[in-house]
Order: C-alpha cells, then sequence, then structure tokens
C-alpha cells in the first residue's frame, strides 16, 4: 500500500469482511434453494455471524437479493455481445448469442438474476437494481442492431427498439423457462429459426458489405429450391454475413430443388455452425467444410493442374473423387466387398475388380455428385491408363439381325437412362425381371440398379448411346463372396435378337472374375423363354422351388467349375 493511499481503520475492516460473507451466503442460498426459501436467519446462520448483523443493514430479504445481484458479474454471453458487436458482423454475433442462449441459458441470465426481475414489480428499490442490469443487456443488443442499421442491412419498417426488445426478450424468455417447457426442443432448430428471424430484418437491397479483414476459405453445399429467386437469396445471406463469394456452380435436380456449390472467402472469427445456421434460413439442407488456401486460386486453372497431376498418379483418384464431393472418407474395395450405395454411401464402379467407396454423414450424396465423381474416375481411366483399364472395359457386340451394340460397366449418370429404358419396357418385361409391378423408380432404386452395389451391372446400347439392356450381377446374401445373383431386363424392342445371352455371358464372365464360385437366377416358371436361355449356357443348372418367393418362383443353380 502506498504512504499516500487512505489505511483502512480495523472496524471497518471487519464490517466489510462480515459484509462480504453474507453476501456470498446468501448468493449460495439464492442459487440452491431460492430466495423464496431462504429467511434473513439462514443467511446470518450460513455466514457464521449474528441475526442482528443481518437485519440491521436490510430490512427484507429482497433488500439482500438487491445487494447480491449489484455484485454479480455481468453473464458471459452478454459480456462477448459488449465486446464483439463492436468488431465482428452483427449477425454472427446475435446467432452466436442464439446459441448460448439455447443450450446454456444461465450464460445470459443468471438465475438468481431471473429471481430478482419476478420480484422487483413489488419493490421499487430491487426494481432499479434490475433496471440497471437490464440496461446494460440493453446498450449491447443496441450497438448490435445499430451497426446493422449502420450498414443499411435492415428494412426501414423495422424500429431498433422493437428489435431490441426482441432479442432482450428472447435471451431472458428462454433463461426462465428452461427446464419448465413441455419439450426441451432441438438446438440446430431454434437456430435456424434465428436465423430466420434475423434475415426477415434484412433491407429489401442490402449495400454492398466490405469487409477487409482477415478471411479463410470455406467449402459450402447447398440444397434448395430451383429458381433463381432461390439463387438469390442465397447470395443475400452470404452479403449480410460479410462472406465473398469466389466460385458458384448450379445444378438443377429432378424434384423441383438445386444443388449449389461454392467456395467461400468468410471472416476469420466465423464458424461453420454459423454459416450453415444462416444459409438454412433459404435451403433444404447444406454442408459447409474447411477449405484449403489454394481455394482463393482461379478454379479452374486448379482443376486443370489437378488433372494433370492425376496423369502422372492415377492412384490418388479415389481421394480426388472425395474431395469433389465433400466425402468425409473413402476406400477403394473389391467389387464383391463393402456397403451398397445409399444416401450417405455412394459407390462407383471404377474397374472390373475394384469399386471406389464414398461416405459422407451430413447432406446426403445427390445425383449429380455422383456423376460429377464418376467422371473424374473416368477421366483418369482414360487419359492416365488407370489399373485394369475401366475406362476401355467393354464389348462391342453384333445382335442377329447385324445391329452393333455396345456392353459396358454401368455408371451413376446412367441412371435416367435406364429409368427411360424401363418406361419404355412393358409391364409384362418389367414384372418377368422384378416379378411385380414397377410404376414408379425411386432415385435409390435406379443408383443400385445403374451401379451401385457390390458385384457388377452392365448395360447395353444401340447405336445411338440409348441403353437398350442392364444385366446384374451381386452377392445373393450381403456377406456371401461364393454366391451371386445373376439377372437381366431387355426393352421389348430389342427381344429376341440375342442381346440377353450376351449380357448374361458377359455377367458371368465378371463373375469369374470376382471369383463367385456359384451362380442363382430367379426366374417365373411361366417364363420358359428365359429358363432355355439360361439352359443355352455354358452351365449345368440345377432347379427347384424357391422356398421363400413360392411355387411360382423357379431358383436355378450352376456352378462355374462346372461346365459342358
Amino acid at each position: 500500500m502506498s504512504e499516500d493511499a487512505p489505511r483502512e481503520r480495523p472496524m471497518a475492516r471487519v464490517e466489510r469482511e462480515r459484509r462480504e460473507r453474507i453476501l456470498a451466503a446468501a448468493t449460495e442460498l439464492f442459487e440452491t434453494v431460492g430466495v423464496a426459501e431462504t429467511s434473513r436467519r439462514d443467511i446470518a446462520h450460513a455466514a457464521d455471524v449474528a441475526t442482528r448483523s443481518v437485519t440491521s443493514w436490510t430490512e427484507s430479504r429482497t433488500d439482500v437479493l438487491a445487494e447480491v445481484v449489484k455484485a454479480l458479474p455481468f453473464p458471459p454471453t452478454s459480456q462477448r455481445i459488449q465486446q464483439s458487436a463492436e468488431v465482428e458482423s452483427p449477425t454472427t454475433t446475435i446467432l452466436a448469442a442464439a446459441r448460448d442462449a439455447f443450450g446454456a441459458p444461465a450464460s445470459v441470465w443468471d438465475d438468481i438474476e431471473l429471481q430478482a426481475v419476478a420480484l422487483a414489480p413489488f419493490d421499487d428499490d430491487l426494481a432499479e437494481v434490475v433496471r440497471d442490469r437490464l440496461r446494460m443487456r440493453w446498450e449491447a443488443a443496441r450497438t448490435v442492431v445499430g451497426r446493422l442499421r449502420g450498414e443499411g442491412a435492415v428494412d426501414e419498417a423495422i424500429d431498433d427498439d422493437a428489435a431490441t426488445l426482441l432479442l432482450v426478450a428472447v435471451g431472458a424468455g428462454l433463461a426462465l423457462l428452461d427446464g419448465l417447457t413441455p419439450r426441451s426442443g432441438d438446438a440446430e432448430a431454434w437456430s435456424r429459426l434465428t436465423a430466420r428471424l434475423l434475415e426477415s430484418l434484412a433491407a429489401a437491397d442490402p449495400p454492398d458489405l466490405d469487409y477487409d479483414g482477415p478471411t479463410r476459405p470455406m467449402r459450402v453445399r447447398v440444397v434448395a429450391p430451383d429458381s433463381p429467386a432461390a439463387t438469390a437469396r442465397i447470395l443475400r445471406v452470404l452479403a449480410l454475413m460479410r462472406v465473398d463469394v469466389v466460385s458458384l456452380f448450379t445444378h438443377a435436380q429432378e424434384d423441383d430443388s438445386q444443388l449449389v456449390d461454392m467456395i467461400v472467402l468468410v471472416p476469420a472469427g466465423m464458424d461453420r455452425a454459423t454459416l450453415r445456421q444462416s444459409l438454412a434460413t433459404v435451403a433444404h439442407r447444406s454442408s459447409v467444410r474447411r477449405g484449403i488456401m489454394e481455394d482463393e486460386d482461379d478454379l479452374v486453372a486448379r482443376i486443370l493442374d489437378a488433372a494433370a497431376g492425376l496423369v502422372a498418379h492415377p492412384q490418388r483418384a479415389p481421394r480426388a473423387a472425395a474431395d469433389l464431393v465433400m466425402a468425409d472418407s473413402w476406400t477403394v474395395e473389391p467389387a464383391t466387398s463393402g456397403e451398397d450405395a445409399g444416401p450417405h454411401v455412394m459407390r462407383l464402379q471404377w474397374t472390373p475388380d475394384h469399386h471406389v467407396v464414398l461416405r459422407r454423414s451430413g447432406a446426403p450424396f445427390v445425383a449429380v455428385e455422383r456423376a460429377r465423381a464418376s467422371a473424374l474416375l473416368r477421366l483418369v481411366e482414360q487419359i492416365a491408363s488407370a489399373p485394369a483399364g475401366a475406362g476401355g472395359f467393354g464389348w462391342v457386340e453384333h445382335l442377329r439381325d447385324g445391329s452393333r451394340v455396345e456392353i459396358r460397366l454401368a455408371r451413376p449418370e446412367d441412371s435416367q437412362d435406364v429409368a427411360l429404358m424401363h418406361e419404355r419396357s412393358s409391364e409384362s418385361t418389367r414384372y418377368q425381371r422384378y416379378f411385380a409391378p414397377m410404376n414408379d423408380w425411386r432415385a435409390d432404386q435406379l443408383n443400385r440398379i445403374s451401379g451401385g452395389h457390390r458385384g457388377a451391372t452392365l448395360v447395353a446400347e444401340d447405336a445411338t448411346g440409348q441403353v437398350i439392356g442392364l444385366g446384374n450381377l451381386f452377392p445373393e446374401h450381403p456377406d456371401d463372396s461364393r454366391t451371386a445373383e445373376i439377372a437381366v431386363i431387355v426393352e421389348d424392342a430389342w427381344q429376341g435378337l440375342g442381346l440377353g445371352t450376351l449380357l448374361l455371358q458377359h455377367l458371368i464372365e465378371l463373375a469369374r472374375r470376382q471369383h463367385f464360385t456359384v451362380l442363382v437366377a430367379l426366374v417365373l416358371a411361366t417364363n420358359t423363354g428365359m429358363i432355355r436361355l439360361l439352359e443355352r449356357l455354358d452351365l449345368i443348372w440345377a432347379k427347384q422351388t424357391d422356398p421363400e418367393l413360392g411355387s411360382g418362383i423357379v431358383r436355378m443353380t450352376a456352378s462355374l467349375d462346372d461346365s459342358h
């Protein structure tokens, strides 16, 4: 202590320390049992002081509550709002505070403060203390709203005080109702709602929001309504977040949605959750991943450089395909192993013996992503001669009428052509292949029969490139590496020309190559044409009724070790 500083008298120090003990004891009791269940005598007992030490200082427990509230530190989220309001994007600040308020209400409003708010209408002195605390929150929220207004990003019809009141009231309401509502709700849904409310505050035509601070790249993939207005709204939300778009590609989907691929530069302090939740206001779903420094470079030049690198190192193609579609992981699996394709699993035929399997736990894969990844693998096959040459794995055949057809490994982008072939085929042809009416081809079914399964899928194309036949080879059971089922379907106009026989012969060739030892074909008992076709192949077939499918289905089994 300096010589000029006044010395605290012993009695004053004793009184100060006694009050500190009383406040500490009151704080703990108010937190654990509540104000209503705490008397001044309880406080004195907990502080180890005489009851008159409390009663002589305060007239009621609300007086004690007022002193406790005065001494409380400002909650951390409100502190952060005050500190960040001057430097961060106001939208980012509000979203972060909303997440905190939902997940940890006490970080915004202390439980003792809430009790004080409830009692304030009945005690003028306590009300004044509460007003002082509330004034700090109001000023922090008002600063954020004011910055939005200053940037021209708030609609003129929105009143600043009304917007400020909404922000403060929502935080208080969440804290007050914490643990009392019938359902706790979902944090992600709450953040999306908050982002939508913020976006609704924005001016119809926000000005350019320049940002010259440090940035970092992110890769964003959004599925949104397929309309120019939806694309414009995505860009508007990004502008409000001070996000700079480096590149943007859109692709229309069959379900009236569009896939929007973007590389963006975001303020260095923005996290992925904030960006994803902001986009949720205008998108069905979104995926946000960290980018790399090269993302700031020209995209076309990067693609060409990457292609050149794959020419020299074709073994890197699976990883490049995973990067292209933002997959979480990738593996190269034998054609007969691993998972079948699904919403979060992309299975691509790479060579006759190996498939590339990509997985993503976030947004499900869409058709255009499968087409892009498959195109990348084909590029490597064709210009870099990757192992086994899947790009050139196929056959040129001539049918009985002299027609020239090509039979090759199927690709994901064949799904639409496969669907059209089924639509052109008669109900009888489809029923003989699938044993049930097939009037509606869902995307996952098409993906599976077009190559998204273990084993192999072949398509037959006519001279114009139209798919006219399909052949499938897949393990009979999920973990079976010995027995494979084969099946073919040929469009009605091409039946009777030998195409079904050619497809079956090449499927048998692939089955041997993939080390299957037994083939199974399930055929309608009335489909005598297919039964005769199988019996003409260079295999010895055993026929029996399938126990699961009933007497109407014949199970034909042949060993690949046996031949005529």
